[in-house]
């Protein structure tokens, strides 16, 4: 009998639960019905609600599994992860939140990070990054820097341009969003293509801010276990932010941030153009300032700082043109020290005896060092004007002069100017001799300035005498000569891959062309210290201070430019004209490919007879294709008749001039695809803006006209002054008031509006009084005794409403279109939608 009651009770517990699905009115045979996946147990068929309601259990045991080592490779070999992935697109906050959290957990593990980067997440975490609230993108960012050392995930980035995403939070003030953000920057960057494209974007600028400490941070404690605890209990409703954080807390987690910003600059400062721009930007005084010694702050962070710091300015100091900068910088010791750890050493323990050295040293030494440190701050005010400009920085020094970044007191364009010294034997010995030369120089130059447009040659604007010196004010190149590249990639044992080398020497041809055979122009000292590389290897050829023109089938015989690049006619003082430039290019072409002139002596009769005979060592053999060797040894004809013209040179190389226009083609194509994609959203936009605004104008222009109804249903037993009040408080309604006004006749406002640009609250009140006019029936005789009070009252209302709460009746307006401009968080209006729905 006892064995039959306990038979009736397991009987009845099955059937409980089809009892209370009986005993459901709301439940529907016919409803739809959701199956979970597999990962999440074998569960019985759930409705939608149903569904909601179980997510959130099942995530928070996720986050539980995940946060336990042993747990976590259980977890991905049970394909947990693939589900957690799918939820990163969820409507519901804590099922996303949770979602996160647990990938944060599992990705701390090598096996499963590998496991999450096989599949597609990034699209997805940078959807989030870009349009979600704070907490949710500092998750994001966390779980993006883990999973980011996996190259999977870091093709991807590249591929779903993420780099502007990630450089858009870079203007957040929280320090653990940042911080993740900045090594997500520092692993993306190791690929060269995402280099530049970090700082085209303006990437190093904006690194350069946040490390010159004048943004005021807010941070947290959370970590992503306290977080995980916090959701799982249904507490995680928002971070609280530095008011619970001290000074130093801050301070520590400002010295972890600028510490990524100075390894993200180390990566990024491998590129010679990024590393220009660093300098340019004043990065050298902005970083220098991180290795002082600064007693009150924490030691160990303050340390490890400086370390980093260090690292940076040694990656700048490979760069041979900044190595003045940092000789000004340190004493004879400390600089040894400096020198000794070698170019590019990434390991940053190399540099603790460096910082170890810097800190003991006394506080009169460390003063100087100091003082150093701000005589390179570019910003500082100019101690030195020359004419009508302000000079900024030193670029450089030639055999006539110096080079100088300038600015116009009247303007805040940054300018080039030479500064020719007129005493140099070059141009006489006496004062007549030196005037000719001055007149000459100036009459050559006043042509190149008046007559040379071109892309890749640079632009000159004003010659100007001063204190027996000439100063020539030309375009300021923003990159490095190519003889600076030259020498960084010997250090750093690389050489020039065969397509940028072909696009910089037929960018120098086309340049060359244009010279030659439009303006008959020979430059005559054309040196890879006269070529200047911009962005993604821009071409300008500057320094036109030797250039000569001459006329129809003449030839020049005077002695002039740099040996090294010399054609054979000149080294014999024979007629040349504009074959030596060919000879050069060709010279310039050989040095590309090898890092080393063609031809190099010490001796200077030697250097003549091997440049006369054109004797050189061959291109090794292997890493260029023939056609670089076969226009090497055309351009380095000895023969002058034999030797080709640029024409013909650009000839040989048609098949490869051909390939680099079509990629100036897609390039241009793609930049005017993503112009047109830019504008239609732009478009889409204003168009949305200015329908919530017509929507809204045209029911505050029918308020008037429905109380004016009103009011002559009742105007037997009300007067004007009645009909004014009540008039005034309609004007005052709330928006739930409104009707919705005809599609056809909304759209065609908005395409009228569209169409005037200059569209102006004064038009607006127009429009709503032109419609006022049309709606009141002048020809109804009890309309028509009050109509003249009744537009003036409107009137009346309707401008002190517009110009005395002008701005308090935008935010109404915005509050009743939803807000131009604003994207809520897309799953709150869904699980909204979602969660009201209730079953028949």
């Amino acid at each position: 009998m006892a064995k039959k009651k306990q038979i009736n009770k397991k009987t009845k517990s099955k059937q409980k639960p089809t009892n209370k699905r009986n005993q459901n009115p709301k439940y529907d045979d016919n409803e739809k019905h959701w199956s979970v996946p597999k990962v999440l147990g074998a569960l019985p068929p759930l409705s939608l609600n149903s569904l909601i309601e179980t997510f959130p259990s099942f995530i928070d045991i996720f986050q539980k599994l995940a946060a336990v080592k042993d747990q976590r490779e259980w977890v991905t070999t049970s394909g947990a992860h693939k589900t957690l992935v799918n939820l990163l697109s969820a409507r519901d906050t804590s099922v996303l939140l949770g979602a996160l959290l647990a990938l944060a957990s599992l990705a701390e593990s090598p096996e499963c990070r590998e496991k999450i980067s096989e599949l597609n997440i990034v699209e997805n975490l940078l959807m989030i990054l870009h349009e979600y609230d704070l907490l949710s993108k500092r998750l994001t960012a966390e779980l993006l820097r883990l999973l980011c050392a996996e190259r999977q995930v870091k093709e991807q980035v590249k591929l779903y341009e993420g780099v502007p995403v990630l450089l858009s939070l870079l203007h957040s003030d929280h320090l653990k969003l940042l911080w993740s953000v900045v090594w997500i920057l520092v692993q993306v960057c190791e690929d060269p293509e995402t280099s530049v494209e970090i700082r085209i974007w303006g990437g190093i600028k904006q690194l350069l801010h946040i490390l010159r400490g004048d943004r005021n941070f807010v941070s947290d404690r959370s970590s992503i276990g306290s977080l995980s605890s916090a959701n799982a209990a249904g507490r995680i409703q928002q971070l609280h932010l530095s008011e619970d954080l001290s000074p130093r807390e801050i301070q520590e987690n400002t010295f972890s941030l600028q510490a990524a910003c100075c390894a993200a600059l180390t990566e990024l400062v491998l590129n010679d153009t990024n590393a220009q721009q660093v300098v340019q930007e004043n990065g050298v005084y902005t970083i220098a300032k991180l290795i002082l010694p600064n007693k009150q702050k924490n030691a160990a962070n303050t340390h490890l700082l400086q370390c980093y710091a260090f690292r940076a300015l040694r990656f700048l100091f490979s760069m041979e043109r900044n190595r003045p900068l940092f000789k000004r910088l340190f004493p004879t010791d400390l600089f040894e020290i400096f020198i000794d750890i070698g170019h590019y050493v990434r390991d940053i323990s190399a540099y603790e005896e460096l910082v170890s050295k810097l800190n003991v040293l006394v506080e009169d030494e460390l003063k100087q060092i100091a003082e150093n440190i701000e005589s390179i701050n570019q910003n500082k005010a100019p101690s030195k004007y020359i004419g009508n400009y302000a000079i900024l920085d030193h670029l450089g020094s030639g055999a006539f002069g110096c080079v100088y970044k300038v600015r116009k007191l009247s303007g805040q364009n940054l300018l080039a100017m030479k500064e020719v010294n007129l005493h140099n034997p070059a141009f006489g010995k006496d004062k007549k001799d030196r005037d000719s030369s001055v007149r000459n120089i100036v009459s050559e130059l006043t042509i190149i300035k008046e007559q040379l447009y071109h892309p890749n040659i640079v632009r000159y604007y004003k010659t100007f005498l001063e204190n027996d010196r000439l100063y020539i004010v030309m375009e300021l190149i923003e990159g490095a000569p190519l003889g600076e590249h030259f020498s960084s990639l010997k250090e750093k044992q690389h050489h020039f891959a065969e397509e940028r080398l072909w696009k910089i020497f037929i960018q120098l041809c086309l340049a060359l062309r244009y010279l030659h055979k439009e303006k008959r122009i020979v430059h005559r000292d054309l040196t890879p210290n006269n070529i200047m590389l911009g962005d993604k290897d821009r071409v300008t050829v500057t320094d036109f201070g030797l250039a000569k023109q001459k006329q129809e089938s003449s030839k020049l015989t005077s002695v002039v430019g740099t040996i090294l690049y010399s054609c054979p006619e000149v080294l014999k003082s024979e007629p040349y004209g504009e074959k030596a430039d060919v000879w050069a290019a060709g010279c310039i072409l050989y040095q590309m490919a090898t890092l080393t002139p063609p031809f190099y002596s010490t001796n200077m009769l030697s250097l003549a007879t091997k440049i006369v005979e054109a004797a050189y060592d061959p291109v090794p053999e292997g890493i260029y294709s023939e056609k670089v060797t076969t226009t090497i040894s055309r351009c380095l004809t000895p023969d002058a008749e034999a030797r080709p013209d640029i024409v013909e040179v650009s000839s040989m190389i048609s098949d490869v001039m051909m390939k680099y226009l079509d990629n100036l083609s897609t390039s241009q194509l793609a930049l005017e695809r993503k112009l047109d994609r830019e504008r239609r959203r732009t478009q889409r936009y204003f168009m949305e803006a200015n329908r919530n605004a017509v929507t809204c104008h045209r029911e505050l222009a029918m308020l008037p006209h429905e109380t004016f109804e009103k009011a002559s249903l009742s105007s037997s037993s009300s007067g004007a002054g009645s009909l004014k009040s009540e008039l005034s408080e309609s004007v005052e309604l709330p928006p739930e008031a409104f009707q919705a006004p005809c599609v056809k006749d909304e759209d065609q406002a908005c395409d009228g509006i569209l169409s005037d640009d200059n569209f102006n609250l004064e038009s607006v009140e127009k429009d709503i009084y032109s419609e006022l006019d049309d709606e009141l029936d002048i020809s109804d005789n009890s309309s028509s005794s009050s109509s003249s009070p009744l537009k003036e009252s409107t009137f009346s209302t309707l401008k002190r409403s517009f110009s005395a709460s002008g701005g308090e009746r935008q935010s109404q307006i915005r509050d009743f279109t939803g807000g131009i401009g604003s994207r809520p968080r897309p799953g709150n209006l869904v699980l909204a939608a979602v969660t009201s729905y209730t079953p028949p």
